[in-house]
């Protein structure tokens, strides 16, 4: 009997020892979302790019979704799949994120994907734009915000036949899956608007000396059309102006002259065709304008769309949890509240598909010189072409696209 009664009056004590010392409030409610991003490697910048924008997003909510405060965990997943899968891995397990959000590379996120589908911890994948990964290989809990690698490149295919006039033309690539989808992709639609492929140019990752592939540029082509990534980019910009290529071919970006690049070229950039991406620099919306003055103010530097890539990731993460009052544990409501989302984010407005990928606009862009009120001159990328609601299966029905297999060369 004296022990029961000593062991009520510890349980007393106790429950007082907690009224007058309770656990903090954050710690219990937070919400937790873990950040894949390269922080060290060949892709640390853009992945210093991608945590500016993500960042950039919840500094702007303060830090709060659904009514309690969120916590964002960075981990570098080095553009490496095992080192992504480890990240994720340890996100989950030791850190107890609610949410996952990446990665930047096409080739990590698969294996992201897969501790997504073994733990049930959902996704929401800011770039890698792996086709497959909203195609044929797709994970229940695992949603891209994004695009997929070929979903801006159907466009561009027939903006080049119809609007540049394009009819035979020449397309270096580079060789890795994510180049190969998206100059595949453009191929598939140029030749399918009647135009003729002069020749395929496939460019390892990396190419130091771009001079023996342009000579292989066949003189009868009246177009090339460039998709390239990293440093490349500018080894085959200043190759092309000192060979004097562009006194013979005219060139346009498919991929090409992101923000990150433009920083570090001349005039020569200017009237280029430079992208063709789902947001560009100049679009005129309050949302845009919002978004590239936050930016320039905190970083002095004009944002490349990676940046903004990641901060739609946090405007689509935040809808969710203020739709379902912040309660994350509830994985279900929280992919169904995404699924269900309808944003207008700095590129426009997006809605996402049955297959769990973003529809939304895709801009031809070309490079003009403008003054900046902060930054004085700069080079920036202003829309030439809009095209609205754009699928990643674009004119095609899911099951004839998904019936011809994925992009390969």
């Amino acid at each position: 009997m004296k022990r029961k009664k000593l062991g009520i009056a510890l349980l007393a004590c106790l429950g007082v020892m907690i009224i007058l010392n309770p656990p903090p409030a954050q710690a219990q409610q937070e919400i937790r979302i873990g950040f894949l991003a390269p922080a060290t490697g060949s892709m640390a910048r853009p992945g210093e790019e991608a945590r500016m924008g993500f960042d950039l997003f919840w500094e702007q909510a303060g830090y709060r979704a659904g009514g309690r405060p969120v916590r964002v965990i960075h981990a570098d997943e080095q553009c490496n799949p095992d080192v992504g899968m480890n990240q994720a891995r340890r996100l989950v397990h030791s850190e107890k994120v609610h949410i996952l959000v990446g990665p930047l590379c096409g080739h990590v996120g698969k294996p992201v994907a897969q501790v997504s589908a073994e733990t049930g911890v959902p996704l929401l994948i800011y770039l890698s734009g792996a086709d497959d990964l909203t195609k044929w290989n797709r994970v229940p809990t695992a949603i891209r915000p994004a695009m997929s690698s070929s979903q801006d490149a159907h466009p561009f295919g027939e903006w080049l036949y119809h609007e540049a006039g394009a009819r035979n033309a020449t397309f270096i690539g580079q060789d890795y899956t994510f180049g190969q989808e998206k100059t595949l992709g453009a191929v598939a639609t140029f030749t399918g608007a009647g135009g003729k492929v002069a020749k395929l140019i496939w460019a390892p990752l990396p190419t130091n000396d771009y001079g023996p592939l342009l000579a292989g540029i066949p003189a009868n082509s009246d177009a090339v059309v460039v998709c390239l990534v990293g440093t490349d980019r500018l080894r085959l910009f200043e190759q092309w102006f000192d060979f004097g290529y562009n006194r013979r071919f005219k060139i346009y970006g498919l991929h090409w002259l992101q923000a990150d690049a433009l920083q570090e070229l001349d005039d020569r950039a200017v009237g280029l065709i430079s992208q063709a991406l789902p947001w560009c620099h100049g679009l005129d919306t309050p949302e845009n304008k919002a978004f590239m003055d936050a930016f320039v103010k905190k970083h002095r530097k004009i944002p490349s769309y990676i940046v903004e890539m990641a901060y739609t990731s946090g405007l689509y993460a935040k809808t969710a949890l203020d739709a379902i009052q912040g309660k994350a544990e509830d994985r279900k409501a929280f992919l169904d509240a995404v699924r269900k989302a309808k944003v207008t984010a700095p590129r426009g407005p997006m809605r996402l598909d049955e297959y769990d990928n973003t529809v939304q606009n895709v801009y031809i862009q070309k490079v003009e010189k403008m003054k900046h009120p902060i930054l004085g001159d700069v080079l920036i990328n202003v829309p030439v072409k809009t095209y609205k609601d754009v699928s990643q299966f674009w004119k095609w029905t899911p099951k004839e696209y998904l019936a011809r297999g994925p992009y390969k060369r």
